[in-house]
């Protein structure tokens, strides 16, 4: 043993601690981290990584968030961090997005940022690195927003609009079911009070110097990092960060950063929380747990545990579930961060119409079975096997971890000091742990997490199930029935048949054919009929992507029988396969990385799944088992039913759902094939006519369409001879979709409905469409006109209007069952501005026909588009879309060259003319939901 350099490693490691402030670790920082810390204290992280090539992201790292704020100042840490969007010290305005989106890097999909209690964490992701100007620019807005930020009098005033409008569409009823609970979760803490986006009355009416004052305290370089990660030069990167942000200053009086903890309790703390529109019925048993301080590899070793301990005990809730004979319509248990220095382990049941004790006493009874007798070994065995799989899956594609994943985990490193190692020593460390932990070990560490102390009952449900309620006495009751009850020991049978119980032999191949514009595509005809495309790739070392379809889907079924097509593949995919049921099967399929999940859509239907190379032929075997040998359980079915049923008992009042149905009801035009999900849709579903629909439209190879792209290993095709080329066909029968004319009607409708809301909303819908003539030109210009319109809607109706959070907004050009554009935009505001905001809405889409879109907007778009078919290029998701859509459509695929070719054509003028046609020959659905009075923010 070299002592002098296990001295040296140590002093290295204890060398990084200083950032975590409240956590250690004593686990080595993975050495291709380039690391330091600059004098004022900012921290810095910077990792080659090529996933994907030529690019790479930036975060910058606050630690701190809205548990810092005073009352006075609830809602200040999340208006800082949209006002770090609104002009810097070298980034005027709107400055930072306009450098970055003429480069391509889109605002909402590359550049964001979230605020929470105990963190604020900006990034720009993707950026290419060709453009030594832009990763400067890119490393200058970081170092304004640790200091720098304009913060004016007007962007401040501008931004209590958007802040309001934020504030109104985050008021749901999960949320609004949280605001209640958490001062019984987190009573005595300031955590009960901070809901992050604030205090209204706050954000309207705080003075300017307030903002600044907590933007000077808070925003500070020893309380923050920059985490570089990307297809860069580590060194070159580590000098320009030096040379950028050493000169931020640090106060000279630095306020202590302080972590909040939730008080310790002896006695059950308990706490109901209702509200009109809750979806279900919930209890939840929490145990609140420190969170060990020295992140070491004994607090690794029980994290382990815990997953073990949980994939367990959720396989018993699963089994418990398919009985059908409780009360519980699910089961789960999971550990959880609540703050930063607590997690909570949860034991928690969805139930039954009035049966929320009964499912609780199902849970809890199940949680002590596992605490009183352990796990069987059968179980450890197979929970080590799917945990190692999983971690062999990632090891052998870990280069295809992207840039965002690794900053994320760094992210964590610099806040909690949860380890971050090279994925090599990671998967050495974690298999390690797997593979050393035994029955006993694992068993007696069963017995300690569930403790006397620190306990949290809550329980959730709709207004009308509140006398449904169980009183802190009667949970109380039930644990110590549980805890002095008489229990057997978990016992199960495994069903070790094979997957397929016949011999099957390779079919023919009958002739192959070529994929235009795709080269390395191969297509073959199987004996059968089946059509088959294979394109091998390297873009992931060990990954396959499988899709297949035929046409036909829901258009074929009959109007009568249209709801009991919703539920078929649901009951397919939930019923197991062959010789095993849903729980025999995943047993069956445990550490394999395989999965083949079939879909029933509105004009086709088919497969998508993916595979590993080792479990390619178990995917194989899915598809051919689905095929030939599906299950429908009654009891899945059963289950099913329940959850539609108590689902049923509070649909009415929710607000989302009545707007999403008038939605689909306009744009069909009342047609009597319209799902909608009520009493007539639980009435009419049948599990034969389910089992019906699904072999009917899952059956006949010959009229299949299967596309493998990825690492496909050697003897893939054989075996796709084997299992596809086996499955029963009839040559003869060729089906295609039917058009049952499901439109809008002609002209312009308008559905304006009010309903009761406990936070005044209008909900906003408008959709334009039409036909159109087919051509990728076309769908360019479509999808062009709604980000052109995304563009201005944040200008317009976000930021001068402060109107909305946002406005959604999406073109599009579908070929099936005929060509037609949609031109579809939704957003939330206040009823009071409802109607000049339509104004606005109007006036920007009139403008398309008459006015010349702004070039620079125009170019932006362009450019990440030709941006995102870069990065796109290398997947393989990427491929098996482009194969599926030219054989399902016979839309060819385009090369580099004649992509931007179709990009070049679309100017100014183009776009003024399609949007003219699309305007002019449009029928529109307007949509609009607002609450019955105004009351309310």
């Amino acid at each position: 043993m070299n002592t002098k350099k296990n001295i040296i490693i140590a002093i290295l490691a204890l060398s990084f601690q200083g950032v975590f402030s409240q956590f250690k670790t004593n686990i080595p920082l993975d050495k291709n981290v380039t690391t330091g810390k600059l004098k004022n204290g900012l921290t810095y992280y910077i990792l080659h990584n090529e996933e994907p090539k030529d690019r790479a992201s930036f975060y910058f790292v606050q630690n701190v968030g809205a548990i810092l704020e005073d009352d006075n100042q609830n809602g200040l840490a999340h208006f800082l961090e949209h006002m770090a969007f609104n002009g810097t010290e070298h980034f005027k305005g709107k400055g930072i997005i306009k450098m970055l989106e003429k480069n391509g890097v889109s605002f909402g999909k590359d550049i964001n940022a979230y605020t929470a209690h105990d963190e604020t964490v900006y990034n720009i992701s993707t950026v290419p690195v060709s453009n030594e100007k832009l990763i400067d620019s890119t490393l200058w807005v970081l170092h304004d927003w640790s200091g720098s930020l304009s913060l004016t009098n007007q962007e401040i005033d501008a931004e209590r609009g958007v802040i309001r409008e934020e504030w109104r569409t985050r008021r749901t009823s999960g949320f609004r079911l949280k605001m209640q609970t958490d001062p019984v979760l987190y009573k005595g803490s300031k955590y009960s009070k901070r809901d992050v986006i604030g205090d209204l009355n706050i954000i309207n009416n705080f003075k300017y110097p307030e903002l600044r004052n907590y933007y000077k305290k808070w925003y500070r370089p020893d309380l923050q990092a920059v985490i570089i990660v990307g297809d860069i030069d580590v060194k070159a990167m580590e000098q320009k960060v030096k040379t950028i942000f050493s000169g931020i200053p640090l106060a000279k009086k630095a306020a202590a950063r302080t972590y909040t903890e939730i008080p310790k309790h002896d006695e059950l703390y308990f706490g109901t929380a209702s509200d009109k529109e809750a979806s279900s019925s919930s209890i939840t048993l929490q145990y609140v747990l420190d969170e060990p301080l020295l992140k070491d590899s004994i607090v690794t070793r029980k994290n382990v545990m815990n997953s073990f301990y949980t994939s367990i005990l959720n396989n018993r809730f699963k089994e418990l579930l398919l009985k059908n004979q409780g009360g519980a319509l699910n089961l789960k248990t999971y550990f959880e961060p609540i703050s930063r220095l607590n997690t909570s382990f949860n034991i928690s049941a969805l139930a039954k119409k009035g049966k929320i004790i009964q499912s609780f006493e199902e849970a809890y009874t199940e949680a002590e079975r596992l605490k009183r007798f352990g796990a069987a070994q059968a179980e450890l065995d197979r929970t080590k096997k799917i945990f190692i799989s999983s971690y062999d899956d990632f090891i052998s594609n870990k280069d295809k971890v992207d840039n965002d994943s690794w900053a994320e985990k760094l992210t964590n490193y610099f806040l909690k000091a949860k380890p971050f190692l090279s994925p090599e020593d990671d998967y050495k460390l974690i298999v390690g742990i797997i593979k050393s932990i035994t029955l006993e070990e694992l068993n007696a560490y069963a017995k300690t997490i569930q403790k006397p102390t620190n306990q949290v009952v809550l329980v959730t449900g709709s207004d009308q199930d509140k006398n449904d309620f169980p009183t802190k006495e009667a949970v109380v009751s039930v644990m110590k029935k549980v805890e002095n009850m008489t229990l057997e020991p978990y016992t199960k049978k495994e069903n070790n048949a094979p997957l397929i119980d016949k011999e099957l032999k390779p079919a023919a191949i009958k002739k192959t054919f070529e994929i235009a514009g795709v080269k390395d595509a191969k297509g073959y005809i199987l004996e059968n009929e089946a059509k088959i495309i294979v394109l091998p790739t390297s873009y992931s070392q060990d990954q396959i992507v499988f899709s297949a379809f035929s046409k036909g889907g829901k258009s074929l079924v009959k109007t009568e029988d249209l709801a009991s097509a919703e539920i078929a593949t649901t009951i397919a995919r939930s019923s197991g396969l062959g010789n095993f049921d849903n729980i025999g099967l995943k047993e069956k399929l445990t550490g394999k990385v395989a999965q083949a999940a079939p879909f029933i859509g509105e004009n086709t239907q088919g497969f998508q799944g993916s595979s590993n190379k080792a479990d390619f032929e178990t995917m194989l075997q899915m598809v051919y088992l689905s095929f030939e040998s599906p299950r429908f359980d009654p009891n899945i079915f059963n289950i099913l039913k329940e959850q539609y049923k108590n689902r049923l008992e509070t649909i009415k009042k929710d607000n989302g759902n009545a707007f999403k149905d008038s939605i689909d009801l306009a744009n069909s035009n009342h047609s009597k094939r319209t799902f909608i999900f009520n009493e007539k849709f639980l009435e009419t579903i049948d599990l034969k006519k389910a089992e019906n629909i699904y072999r009917d439209r899952i059956k006949n190879a010959g009229d299949f369409t299967f596309i493998f792209v990825g690492n496909i290993p050697e003897k893939a095709l054989e075996l796709i001879q084997k299992y596809i080329g086996n499955i029963n066909s009839n040559p003869a029968l060729k089906e295609n979709y039917v058009d049952h004319n499901i439109e809008p009607k002609k002209g312009k409708t308008e559905v304006h409905f009010k309903r009761p809301m406990e936070v005044a909303k209008a909900t906003i819908y408008l959709n334009l469409t039409g036909k159109i003539e087919y051509s990728k030109e076309n769908a360019l210009t479509m999808y062009i006109i709604g980000e052109l319109l995304s563009k201005r809607f944040l200008q317009t109706i976000r930021e001068e209007e402060g109107g909305s959070y946002g406005v959604n907004v999406g073109g599009n050009l579908e070929l099936i069952p005929k060509p037609t554009f949609s031109l579809a935009l939704t957003f939330d505001c206040n009823p009071d501005k409802q109607e000049k905001l339509m104004q606005i809405v109007w006036k920007e889409l009139n403008d398309l026909k008459t006015t010349p879109v702004n070039a620079n907007d125009l170019d932006d778009i362009k450019k990440a588009l030709l941006k995102n078919r870069e990065e796109s290029l290398k997947t393989n998701s990427f491929w098996n879309n482009t194969l599926y859509n030219n054989s399902l459509n016979q839309i060819p695929f385009s090369t580099d060259e004649e992509y931007k070719n179709l990009i070049s054509k679309i100017n100014q003028k183009t776009i003024q003319q399609f949007s003219k046609h699309v305007l002019d020959s449009s029928s529109s659905v307007e949509v609009i939901m607002s609450p019955e009075s105004q009351s309310g923010k």
